[in-house]
């Protein structure tokens, strides 16, 4: 993966305290299809995230009813962008919301599942970016791996300053499709699945719940691809992130 050099992350090395969140270890929600295309559609990625009344339960699985209103998102590709470099492994996301919370989920095919620690953070393990704006330089970063294991915390890089405060209410669920640290078996591979309460992601009180057209930039990186690619770009730039609009 690109490296980078900044006084607050490295995309290769970070060194942010891990928490141990629900785990799910049974296989669950299928796997979604590959496009033939790799990098169709617009850069910065779009995606509409649907409204939801009856909340998912944060458990991995991506299995509730509420899920089945959200459409995946392109399939991640190289970080740098290009067509013709193929991702070695399929990663798709899926976006809800309500009131209370922004839902993610995440699948991403890994044949040899493996825990890690997320103060190493490398091929096997899932980096999420949300932003409000994508231009006032505070973002949220999330980190989580197959064993479970998962850390947040919160950035301004107008400021250079260390990282300002984690996600408080955060939930976090993994579910496997495979048997974890055993390389006698083949795996299909995981799921990650969030809610991240709008009280932790806004810097105001007012601002804590969101409206119908509202625009959040959000990105994902994992095993040197990403959702919505930064190209030459910096990785913390959220202005390259995917656009994501909620509505009802």
């Amino acid at each position: 993966m690109t490296s980078l050099t900044l006084p607050l992350l490295s995309a290769r090395g970070f060194t942010l305290a891990a928490f141990t969140l629900c785990v799910a270890t049974s296989a669950c929600s299928s796997a979604p299809d590959y496009p033939e295309q790799d990098l169709a559609g617009d850069i910065p990625r779009h995606y509409q995230a649907p409204f939801v009344s009856d909340a998912p339960l944060i458990d991995g699985s991506l299995d509730d009813l509420a899920w089945r209103k959200a459409k995946w998102t392109a399939n991640f590709v190289a970080i740098g962008g290009s067509k013709t470099s193929r991702p070695r492994h399929q990663s798709r996301a899926k976006m809800l919301w309500n009131r209370e919370y922004l839902y993610i989920g995440v699948w991403m095919v890994e044949p040899s599942l493996k825990s890690e620690s997320l103060s190493t953070l490398s091929a096997d393990g899932l980096m999420l970016f949300v932003s409000g704006d994508g231009k006032s330089g505070a973002y949220h970063l999330i980190l989580t791996e197959p064993g479970g294991s998962a850390s947040t915390s919160t950035f301004n890089m107008d400021t250079g300053r260390a990282p300002l405060r984690e996600i408080v209410g955060m939930q976090h669920g993994v579910a496997l499709s495979g048997t974890l640290n055993d390389a006698s078996d083949g795996d299909q591979g995981w799921w990650a699945e969030f809610a991240l309460p709008w009280s932790s992601l806004t810097s105001s009180a007012q601002a804590s719940v969101p409206h119908a057209g509202a625009e959040w930039r959000v990105n994902f990186v994992r095993e040197e691809q990403a959702w919505s690619p930064y190209f030459e770009h910096e990785l913390h730039d959220a202005e390259l992130w995917g656009k994501v609009e909620l509505v009802r």
